[in-house]
């Protein structure tokens, strides 16, 4: 039963606190006998004692006497707390000690020795309810205030005078208010105040409105017993919002953007609705304000709508957030426009969201320049990666159908008489994808008809506005099937070449409504044909650029590359496959012979028709390429040996078994062929090709049309010996330069010298560099080689640099070397790591390398633009050397040196020659070097003739670094220089 329950004349429990056990024991009886069994009575005579059995059990009342032995009462009220009812008994009437208690919590108080029976239970039964009453108002009390804390309007409770009876948190945290203290001075200054005094003077409630400056209020003052109560409401936000508002309809009226005001519910379906729009929104869209109120803004959305943009609309809207998006719109006639939208909330002067305020821009051209932007972008960087055409196209396609919603776009490029479609916009149904010629993906510009074939032959557009117009008239099916999907339009448009050289093919869009593209529109298409037209033909001249690196031009076969490439391949499917494959290496006889008599033209013409013959006699499955110079590569799969063998030996008689017709006169021709068979010989492609070589000059000495390579053949055990000490040559540092000075012909001091390469055996001796140049070039160690020779004379020159400034060196290239792509990067280093300057290197070349390597003249481009200096040696002993004089980016030429051997024989045939080389040369701005000037006669009539330089042994033979240094770089006048060793170079 609770204290509540518990009726005061029964089941009461009451706790004696009295050091005096005969008063403790009266004051027992007394209430034993006012509530015959029904009161529990304890006893404590000590206050800790008390306090223990208060702790242990609460009891209803405790009658509690001032002295105690170890604490006042007042002390024990206050360990106490509010447990119960207390009755303070003291033996003295003293008024303050009273007051004293009664304010620590006790209910009542007796005077010891003037208590009767009744008068005793009444006053605990008063205390006990007095207790009771005190605690539930206590109670009520908190729970207001709890209520009251957790509303966010300010309440105040004040007394007549306007002090603060009560506040709650919401008004300490606004307004800085506590109870107790008086009212702020600017509070007191606001009509805040007047209501409050006309409150206390009887009126009803009052509401105001104020500031302070900062802040504004909505005020609403109670009257209330004892003062009045205060609601205050801060309504900044509020106002702000209205305020704004009725700025944002000020200037609706005349703004040049779309304003629409909405209802803020519902955000679901149907959406808000439309309560007004201004005159931009009707010129926007085609709306007029009375077809639009009452409806809900998202009629303005359509089919191309960003799904993903409005979901996170109508996100913020359930939300009651802003949002600023870029959207797809429709007018109301259907066509397609790009807005900036942007939606904010407005709320009334409670904070409450009533409506939604949109404000739309115009930004399709905008959107249609970023999509044009980004798709230039894309084309730039498909094209620089070796992305495909198609790729690259997919992107114009796309460009096209985002910058024209409603129509979908198709790319055609023209080959020869044919217009194939290489690109389509997604959106474009499947059908149209296969039959949208009429027959298939291609159109036959000879059948003269159809919109593309207009486009094409006219070069112009060709725009159909409204494919259900009467008069319009399309090739066979085409009509029918474009309005069988919804089409209503038609765009074709040319990509006429930048050179006018014709069209190159036509971007094609059918359009979900009628109508022919606007201004803005034409614009972008122009724009987009342009973007094509150039990605067309940059495509095509990458197309070009790739034929030539791997193509031949004279012939159109592949070149060394693109056969190295197929042989790679070819190895491997023939392994899988169980096949073998044969490589093949033919060279034409006597070819020299026909460019010595008829021409380099008539040579050329040569080549080209045994190229044409060869293939017309090979299987679709082989391979044919042009190695170089009057060489051709094979690769022929086979099964059967004997079979393969002789069936090519048959068609190799049937490609010479007719003369060739070249300059116009019959000319017979013939080749050895020699053969590697792989896996037998090898499976690795240089390999094969070396030993493919091998077989064809063993044909050649043998006389024979063919040959195979024989691993098991006789060979010389000294060349194999030379090669094999040859490999270690450059790794153990046995070879070394010479060097042989070149003098100015007018003043015969040094100006350059030239490296010559030299191999000291160490067991041969020095040996004869015509003994191993040729088995360098053959076994390809002529291209580490080259590149150390090169390093070498850098380094050695830019030595000499301190001694002899501006003292050059000249630098043999081998034809092997032009082979290899990496050469001009061989020469870069060398310069590099040396410190040379570039102009102080002359690399000479040989006549050879221009005709045996089809892509010299690139080469040479490249190391002239690396500065250095070129120059043509033993010039004058091939037919076609005087057509390069012109061609390439050569500074000098070397005439050879069996003219200056012949000076004085044959009628003076070698003088003539000579002086038409120099008058030639000097004509061209070259510079000419004579080499092998042995006789003070020889070198006069070279200075004679206005020779540049010369070079021989009158003048210098090839010397060791350190002899060179000291004998042809010293001040000293030339010394006799015995040196006698052979002064070919590398080359």
């Amino acid at each position: 039963m609770t204290d509540t329950e518990r009726p005061l004349a029964g089941d009461l429990r009451l706790l004696i606190v009295d050091d005096s056990p005969e008063d403790a024991e009266i004051h027992a009886r007394m209430l034993r006998q006012a509530w015959p069994g029904q009161v529990t009575v304890r006893a404590a005579a000590l206050g800790e004692d008390g306090l223990s059995l208060l702790r242990a059990d609460a009891p209803d009342c405790v009658l509690l006497d001032y002295n105690l032995p170890d604490m006042t009462g007042l002390e024990f009220l206050a360990e106490a707390g509010a447990a119960c009812a207390v009755i303070f008994m003291t033996g003295l009437g003293d008024e303050e000690l009273v007051v004293q208690a009664l304010h620590a919590g006790a209910q009542d108080y007796m005077i010891k020795g003037r208590v009767t029976p009744e008068q005793l239970s009444r006053d605990v039964g008063r205390a006990i309810e007095k207790f009771r009453l005190q605690r539930d108002l206590s109670e009520s009390r908190r729970q207001m205030a709890a209520i009251l804390s957790s509303v966010d309007d300010a309440v105040l409770a004040l007394s007549p005078d306007c002090a603060p009876l009560y506040v709650n948190s919401a008004a300490h945290e606004q307004l800085g208010l506590n109870v107790g203290q008086a009212m702020p001075g600017w509070l007191c200054l606001t009509p805040l105040h007047a209501a409050v005094t006309t409150v206390l003077c009887g009126a009803d409630r009052q509401l105001v409105e104020f500031s302070d400056g900062e802040r504004w209020f909505d005020a609403r003052v109670h009257p209330s017993p004892g003062g009045v109560t205060v609601v205050m409401r801060d309504v900044t936000r509020q106002r702000l919002e209205r305020e704004r508002l009725r700025l944002l309809e000020s200037v609706t009226v005349t703004a040049r953007d779309a304003v629409v005001i909405a209802e803020a519910e519902p955000v679901t379906h149907p959406g808000p609705r439309v309560v007004y729009v201004n005159r931009a929104f009707t010129e926007m869209t085609g709306y007029a304000p009375e077809e639009i109120l009452g409806r809900t803004p998202r009629i303005l959305q359509g089919p191309k709508s960003d799904r993903r943009a409005l979901d996170r609309i109508r996100d913020n809207l359930k939300r009651w957030k802003s949002s600023d998006e870029t959207l797809l719109n429709y007018t109301r006639s259907g066509t397609p426009f790009w807005v900036n939208l942007s939606i904010v909330p407005v709320a009334d002067e409670t904070g409450w969201y009533t409506h939604w305020v949109s404000v739309q821009r115009d930004v399709t051209t905008q959107v249609r320049r970023t999509l044009l932007d980004q798709a230039r972008r894309d084309v730039l960087e498909f094209t620089a990666t070796g992305r495909a055409l198609e790729d690259s196209l997919d992107v114009i396609c796309h460009l096209l159908s985002s910058s024209l919603p409603g129509h979908a776009a198709t790319v055609w490029v023209r080959t020869g008489d044919e217009v194939h479609m290489r690109a389509a916009s997604g959106d474009l149904p499947e059908q149209l994808r296969v039959d949208y010629t009429g027959s298939g993906r291609t159109v036959d510009l000879r059948q003269q008809r159809g919109v593309i074939h207009r486009a094409v032959q006219d070069t112009r557009d060709v725009i159909v506005p409204d494919l259900l117009a009467p008069d319009v008239q399309l090739y066979e099916g085409m009509h029918e099937l474009l309005v069988q999907h919804g089409l209503r339009s038609l765009w074709t448009v040319p990509l006429p070449a930048s050179d006018g050289s014709g069209v190159l093919g036509v971007l094609s869009l059918v359009g979900d409504r009628p109508g022919a593209p606007d201004p803005e529109e034409a614009a972008l298409l122009r724009e987009v044909t342009e973007l094509t037209v150039t990605l067309l033909e940059r495509f095509d001249a990458q197309a070009q650029l790739q034929r030539l690196a791997l193509y031949d031009s004279l012939t159109g076969l592949p070149n060394r590359a693109l056969y190295l490439e197929h042989l790679r391949r070819g190895l491997g499917d023939a392994s899988r496959a169980g096949e073998q494959l044969a490589v093949g290496l033919l060279d034409l006889n006597r070819f020299k012979q026909v460019n010595d008599t008829l021409g380099h033209s008539a040579g050329d013409d040569l080549l080209r028709q045994v190229g044409q013959r060869l293939r017309a006699a090979l299987r679709p499955a082989d391979v044919l390429a042009r190695m170089g110079g009057d060489e051709f590569t094979l690769m022929l799969p086979y099964r059967d040996r004997d079979r393969f063998e002789a069936g090519i030996a048959r068609r190799l008689r049937e490609v010479f078994r007719e003369p060739f017709t070249v300059a116009g006169q019959p000319v017979f021709a013939s080749g050895s062929l020699g053969l590697a068979l792989a896996p037998l010989h090898s499976l690795e492609p240089e390999t094969l090709l070396s030993q493919a070589d091998m077989a064809m000059y063993e044909a050649k000495r043998a006389g024979r049309p063919m040959g195979v390579f024989n691993a098991h053949a006789q060979i010389n055990p000294q060349v194999v010996s030379l090669e094999a000490d040859l490999h270690r040559a450059l790794p153990q540092q046995e070879l070394e330069l010479h060097y042989q000075g070149i003098y100015r012909a007018s003043g015969r001091e040094p100006t350059a010298a030239e490296a010559l390469l030299r191999w000291r055996h160490p067991v041969r001796g020095l040996v004869n560099p015509g003994e191993f140049i040729g088995l360098a070039e053959t076994n390809g160690l002529i291209v580490p080689i080259g590149a150390w020779v090169l390093r070498e004379a850098c380094r050695q020159a830019a030595a000499w640099q301190a001694q002899r400034p501006g003292l050059s060196v000249n630098v043999n290239l081998s034809a092997r070397q032009f082979w290899q792509p990496d050469l001009p990067d061989v020469v870069r280093d060398a310069l590099r790591s040396s410190g040379l300057s570039p102009h102080l290197l002359t690399l000479e070349i040989t006549e050879s390398v221009l005709l045996d390597v089809p892509d010299a003249a690139q080469t040479l481009g490249a190391l002239h633009a690396l500065g250095v200096r070129l120059s043509l040696d033993d010039f004058g002993t091939g037919y076609s050397s005087l057509s390069y004089l012109h061609r390439l980016p050569l500074h000098g030429l070397k005439i050879d040196r069996s003219f200056i051997r012949d000076l004085g024989q044959a009628q003076g045939v070698a003088e003539n020659i000579i002086r038409a080389v120099m008058l030639l040369a000097h004509t061209l701005n070259l510079h000419v070097t004579t080499e092998g000037i042995e006789l003070e006669t020889q070198a006069g009539f070279v200075e004679a003739l206005g020779g540049d330089y010369l070079q021989g042994y009158l003048l210098a033979r090839p010397l060791p670094a350190a002899d060179f240094e000291r004998q042809v770089l010293s001040p000293s006048p030339l010394a006799e220089q015995s040196d006698s060793t052979n002064s070919t170079a590398l080359h």
